[in-house]
């Protein structure tokens, strides 16, 4: 969960805003109705786009959309700030787009700081590369040939895919174009209600668009010097993750599963790149081993620097949260917000932080309430916190309980949305929800740990699991394979990086 507030709604279908723009009004429930003017850009605010729809975009928006969209990846999903990590990254890309020789694209290339193994574009040549993808990397070529995919920006190809996914661009800010990539599961806590969102809600690029991406993936690593075929190892080695994850979660939405077959790709992919001429080789990390230098200290899965969940219970370090989410539920977190989903669907508890302050009446205000929704706010207390409480009905007929908590010099509020026939079964699990905010105690902290990537050298006739026995890991023999391109069983050369996560304890800043 970030620190940053969760209030900006990218205004895109400006149509659409206007027509649900309605005076607040009081419901015979005695409840206040809050509607887009009452909350502005607040979460409430954002369940009211989804009825509304968008027109294609011209190269000017294209360009104006890029700069607004990635924008929100910082602050919404967030950037590793790694200057190595991020050095190296922009010398390969800056190769590429020499090769690319196109003008008119402003490039910026960034790291995203997400645990899902991808890269995405958005208009106007932003181009970013998930902290996730490098645990699967093994060596520049394949970075390469995943940054030169990207050049579907070139064909105007993202700024066709926000057009369509528009409609959708209401959760936390993040953008419609990456949504489902960021974080597919919180995509369909917008709604309160109903199924959770997929990459197949979204729209996606087609089918035709990634394997002309391929197509200029491969041919602009291989002007720029590296291997063409590295594309297709790193797919090869996508795939045999994605069996893995889909083992153990099976019914997990995943953005490759909107993508042509990897099978399919990397023959494609491979057969193509036989017919490549390749420049002179210009890699920076020439060898494996140089390159997974370059990766040590990489942080792998959940950043605790957002909060981490220990089952239902919610630890954010970094601010001194602690806020127990009903047992059972499904929870998601994600950059902007922490929050948990019920077995139906059919209800959700959201904890964001609102913004700096030490009233939680004034904090509520800020969020757009009206003088006569805010003359609704209940004061109280929990313990030593002041807190302000809202049951407020949305015009898509839910209903939410808001608390509002000041802590430590900022307002947090926890959000509880269900609909309101099914308000009497819910509202007072919201209620104990929000009641569990407190502070971190001692013990909270020992159990926030990080798991960070660092390099072994395998002894000549080990295997990966051998060399994981020796110190131990976060990762299994079978994933410790995968990542690192081979096979359980296989003898490595004396020598042979390995890349093992060692879990250690997290210490407030590290993120």
């Amino acid at each position: 969960m970030y620190l940053a507030r969760l209030a900006h709604v990218p205004l895109r279908c400006a149509s659409s805003l206007q027509d649900h723009a309605a005076v607040p009004r009081e419901t015979e429930a005695g409840t206040t109705m809050l509607t887009r003017r009452a909350w502005g850009g607040g979460l409430l605010a954002t369940l009211a786009v989804l009825a509304g729809g968008c027109v294609t975009i011209s190269p000017s928006q294209e360009r104006r959309l890029g700069r607004e969209e990635a924008q929100e990846v910082e602050e919404t999903v967030g950037l590793v700030q790694d200057s190595a990590l991020l050095g190296y990254v922009r010398q390969i890309a800056g190769r590429l787009t020499q090769a690319a020789a196109t003008a008119g694209v402003a490039w910026q290339f960034n790291v995203a700081d997400d645990a899902e193994p991808n890269a995405f574009a958005l208009p106007g040549g932003w181009v970013y590369v998930t902290r996730g993808a490098f645990a699967l990397l093994n060596r520049e070529d394949e970075l390469a040939g995943v940054l030169g995919h990207e050049a579907h920006v070139l064909e105007r190809h993202a700024a066709r895919r926000v057009a369509v996914a528009t409609p959708f661009a209401v959760l936390f800010g993040v953008p419609a174009s990456i949504l489902s990539t960021v974080s597919p599961t919180l995509g369909g806590i917008g709604g309160g209600t109903g199924e959770l969102a997929s990459g197949a809600v979204l729209a996606s690029y087609s089918r035709e668009q990634e394997r002309d991406a391929d197509r200029w993936g491969i041919e602009l690593a291989a002007r720029a010097g590296y291997d063409p075929a590295g594309l297709a190892d790193f797919l090869r080695t996508l795939e045999r993750e994605e069996a893995l994850e889909a083992g153990r979660e099976p019914g997990r939405p995943r953005f490759f599963s909107t993508h042509p077959t990897t099978p399919e790709r990397v023959g494609n992919v491979e057969a193509a790149a036989r017919s490549l001429k390749r420049a002179p080789d210009a890699r920076v990390a020439a060898t494996r081993a140089a390159f997974l230098a370059r990766l040590d200290g990489l942080l792998i899965g959940n950043n605790p620097a957002y909060g981490i969940f220990l089952g239902s219970l919610f630890l954010h370090p970094d601010v001194d949260v602690a806020l127990e989410m009903p047992a059972g539920w499904k929870t998601v977190n994600g950059p902007t917000a922490a929050g948990a989903v019920a077995p139906g669907g059919d209800a959700v508890v959201l904890l964001t932080m609102v913004g700096p302050g030490e009233d939680p009446v004034a904090g509520a205000r800020k969020e757009g309430l009206s003088e006569a929704q805010a003359k609704r706010l209940q004061r109280g207390r929990m313990g030593a916190l002041q807190t302000a409480r809202l049951i407020a009905d949305t015009r898509d007929g839910n209903r939410a309980a808001l608390t509002w908590i000041a802590h430590r010099g900022h307002i947090f509020r926890v959000t509880g949305i269900t609909r309101r026939s099914d308000w009497e079964r819910y509202g007072p699990g919201f209620e104990r929800t929000a009641g569990s905010f407190r502070p971190l105690r001692p013990a909270d902290r020992e159990r926030v740990v990080e798991s960070r990537l660092r390099i072994r050298r395998a002894a000549a006739g080990e295997t990966v699991a051998q060399v994981l026995a020796r110190g131990g890991g976060t990762w299994n023999a079978a994933r410790l394979a995968v990542a690192n391109g081979t096979t359980i069983d296989a003898t490595l050369e004396a020598g042979w990086p390995v890349k093992v996560p060692v879990t250690q304890r997290y210490h407030t800043g590290n993120g």
